[in-house]
């Protein structure tokens, strides 16, 4: 392990990951800081945990404000229990951006997210809160199956469980998904990322939720949210994310209040500088390989750049794409 006496704040560095299993597959923090795992920044005499590296300087490094949550979600690829929660945030904010798809489960390339909730089902109830009031209801049938499951009642349920979830499902709406895509979640709409879809994700640092429903037990609670996530979710579609070109390669995917992100395509011969005015960035890899100043990363490799560094970093890839991250980006 190594010490903070070897912290250099001039200089980026890369960010060493933790797997963290999940009923549906694992998350892979590289930002995360929990009692579950920490994240790590790989220094040249070793590994530091983050949050020391972070306490160091924190005006140096981090601008002394909060980090954003950088990771990877891997859904294992069976249909149904490699399926996330449907959930809703209240302040959480996500971007997703689709890196593979697996044609096991979805052989011609088109994943999928359970996003918002069904417009046609919407208009089968004369007010928005009948339709609530059946989801709810449709929920909790399912629920009291999933539990007498989940604390090993031995009666073979299968059939049941199927017409219970697809009846739960059905007030739900499906968005298709393929590589490249980029998901926006508000805040209060209903979402869950499908079995074998697998995506860089950045949030918000806040570790709140309310859980709708889920087809397997639920391991990091001991209740659902149902009734105070139908409460205040949303049953509007979501908007259609839109992008804005920056020029030279740049897009801005999402802009939020405490961080945006920005895809880039780097050429050959043509280098990226970061705006000096932001306080750190948290950098990945899509395709090919990127420098940071000296330091080297693939595809799913992540970088820090920190506070102090930001105006001497040099970016370089041939042909390569990544993802960047910051407040005020």
């Amino acid at each position: 392990m190594s010490h903070t006496s070897d912290i250099d704040a001039t200089q980026p560095v890369l960010l060493a990951p933790v797997s963290i299993p999940k009923p549906w597959g694992r998350e892979i923090w590289f930002t995360g800081m929990e009692t579950r795992g920490e994240s790590c920044v790989v220094l040249p005499s070793g590994k530091l945990p983050l949050s020391t590296y972070l306490s160091h300087d924190p005006k140096k490094l981090h601008g002394e404000q909060p980090v954003l949550l950088l990771k990877v979600l891997d859904p294992k690829s069976n249909k149904v229990s490699g399926d996330l929660y449907f959930e809703v945030h209240q302040e959480k904010r996500e971007v997703y951006v689709v890196t593979h798809i697996d044609k096991s489960a979805w052989p011609s390339g088109v994943g999928g997210i359970r996003f918002g909730m069904s417009q046609s089902k919407r208009t089968e109830y004369k007010t928005d809160g009948d339709f609530k009031i059946a989801y709810i209801d449709a929920v909790a049938q399912y629920e009291t199956l999933r539990r007498q499951i989940d604390e090993g009642d031995k009666i073979n349920h299968a059939k049941q469980e199927q017409l219970l979830r697809e009846r739960m499902d059905a007030f739900t709406h499906m968005r298709e998904l393929r590589v490249g895509d980029v998901v926006q979640v508000p805040t209060w709409t209903p979402h869950a990322l499908q079995h074998g879809v697998r995506v860089i994700e950045f949030q918000t640092p806040v570790y709140e939720r309310y859980i709708l429903s889920f087809a397997q037990q639920v391991i990091t609670q001991n209740h659902w949210d149902t009734k105070q996530g139908v409460e205040h979710m949303s049953l509007d579609n979501p908007p259609v994310e839109t992008f804005e070109d920056l020029g030279s390669g740049i897009e801005r995917i999402a802009r939020f209040d405490h961080f945006n992100v920005w895809r880039v395509r780097l050429s050959l011969g043509t280098p990226l500088t970061l705006p000096a005015h932001i306080p750190y960035a948290v950098c990945m890899g899509l395709t090919g390989a990127v420098t940071f100043g000296d330091l080297s990363f693939a595809a799913e490799e992540a970088c820090f750049v920190p506070c102090a560094a930001i105006p001497n970093t040099v970016i370089r890839g041939d042909e390569a794409q990544l993802l960047i991250a910051a407040p005020n980006l």
